[in-house]
């Protein structure tokens, strides 16, 4: 049974719109599907992206991922049992190791990690927001307009059969880095671009584990930096590497089997037969965020919010973190008595985040594998830290923690009602497992 918070609500299209068909906006989307809030998310595409992008999930996202029930279909998809022991690593071109975290550095009693690829992460979360009869998915409808009446907001989309008009009490942009929700809305996207290329692979058939390669490894090169990491079980890998900044796009794909010659392991010179390119997908990388992540009636998440090198491990990851907080804001507002200033609470601290923990983070991590001398890298203060002890590794992984923050402590306090029944998975996944939260 869906509850309506007032007769308005039964005018409306929806409570809650949301744009964009990422991991970002389906994750929005089932939160709020799961609380019974209607809610209808477009998408501008045919169908959902699949060109690549993340494989992996931080600690803060995986505990939203589990709270929606939807972590353990991503590992099956993209993890076999080895793959929960793998550690990750940095490494030199020569595949020197200077630094690791371990299966014996994990947190005891957290959460496994998730590696799956976006494109099949998004593909499931869309399987199960589609299971909720107070939600719609729609694909191949274009937001061109926004306007806000007196509580509503009116979405003007364009689609294959014309134009289309939506109302909502909210509206949720969670429409990339080139967010049409964000320019609609007339914010800025302030930073600056990083003046590397950036080249994601998908690549299958190359043992990378025969040639002495774990599940995932950095590579610090100032010309060859890189992540390489095993995508699934079938072996499909990612190879992001950074390319000249003057080149142009088409010469930046004719140089990939180079570039794979300098990183790959094993025996050289790297034959073209020996792999097979499956995906390639340059772009540049940006360091940028809106100036706010509320106006009026709409917010904005995940890229649409903000964007951030790769190379961190933060991109997705905050994004995740981004839709969770949103859903729960919302929720909080529509469902729980919440006051609608609960939501610039939401605006404020994920843009401290982006400030304080993503950007720095992400930009560090980049500069590091960039500007640093193989040879000397163990004698950054980072991988002093990390090679001292697993203790300080834990404390390490402890502070990924810090990117999430539950919302959630905003709602109004219901007096906890004993049963003798077993919790949900969502109530036993959830608030032992969040080790920082500021």
């Amino acid at each position: 049974m869906i509850v309506r918070n007032d007769e308005q609500a039964d005018t409306l299209d929806c409570e809650v719109l949301v744009v964009g068909a990422g991991p970002s906006g389906l994750l929005t989307t089932l939160l709020l599907a799961q609380s019974g809030v209607r809610v209808i998310l477009v998408e501008a595409l045919p169908d959902i992206d699949d060109s690549p992008r993340a494989m992996a999930y931080g600690p803060a996202a995986v505990v939203e991922l589990e709270r929606a029930g939807v972590a353990q279909d991503a590992r099956a998809v993209g993890m076999e049992p080895g793959d929960y022991n793998s550690p990750i690593r940095w490494i030199t071109i020569d595949q020197k190791e200077i630094g690791r975290f371990g299966p014996e550095d994990k947190i005891p009693g957290t959460f496994d990690n998730v590696i799956c690829g976006q494109y099949q992460l998004a593909e499931i979360l869309k399987r199960h927001a589609s299971r909720y009869e107070n939600t719609k998915i729609l694909f191949d409808h274009k937001i061109d307009a926004i306007d806000e009446a007196e509580g509503s907001v009116v979405a003007t989309l364009l689609t294959s059969s014309g134009e289309r008009k939506l109302s909502a009490k909210y509206l949720v942009g969670c429409d990339g880095g080139r967010s049409t929700v964000r320019k609609l809305l007339g914010l800025s996207y302030d930073g600056f671009t990083l003046p590397q290329w950036l080249v994601a692979c998908n690549v299958s058939g190359y043992p990378f584990l025969d040639h002495g390669f774990t599940r995932g490894q950095f590579i610090i090169h100032p010309e060859h930096f890189c992540l390489i990491g095993k995508i699934n079980p079938q072996g499909l890998w990612r190879v992001s590497y950074n390319e000249k900044e003057d080149l142009t796009k088409e010469e930046v794909l004719a140089n990939v089997h180079n570039k794979f010659e300098a990183m790959f392991p094993g025996p050289k010179p790297l034959s073209k037969d020996s792999y097979k390119l499956e995906a390639v997908s340059p772009y540049r990388l940006h360091q940028r965020t809106a100036p706010s992540y509320r106006k009026g009636r709409c917010l904005l998440a995940g890229d649409a919010a903000h964007a951030c090198s790769p190379f961190g491990g933060m991109g997705l990851t905050t994004g995740i973190c981004d839709a969770a907080g949103v859903a729960d804001c919302l929720v909080g507002v529509l469902r729980k008595g919440c006051p609608d200033s609960l939501l610039d609470k939401y605006a404020e601290i994920r843009k401290d985040k982006y400030d304080n923990v993503t950007h720095p983070v992400s930009y560090g991590n980049t500069c590091r594998l960039r500007d640093t001398d193989p040879e000397k890298a163990g004698e950054l203060e980072f991988f002093k830290i990390m090679n001292s002890s697993r203790e300080a590794r834990q404390e390490m992984m402890k502070g990924a923690y810090v990117l999430g923050h539950d919302f959630r402590q905003y709602w109004p306090k219901v007096p906890e009602i004993q049963h003798n029944k077993e919790p949900s998975l969502a109530h036993k996944a959830d608030p032992a497992n969040r080790l920082v939260d500021v």
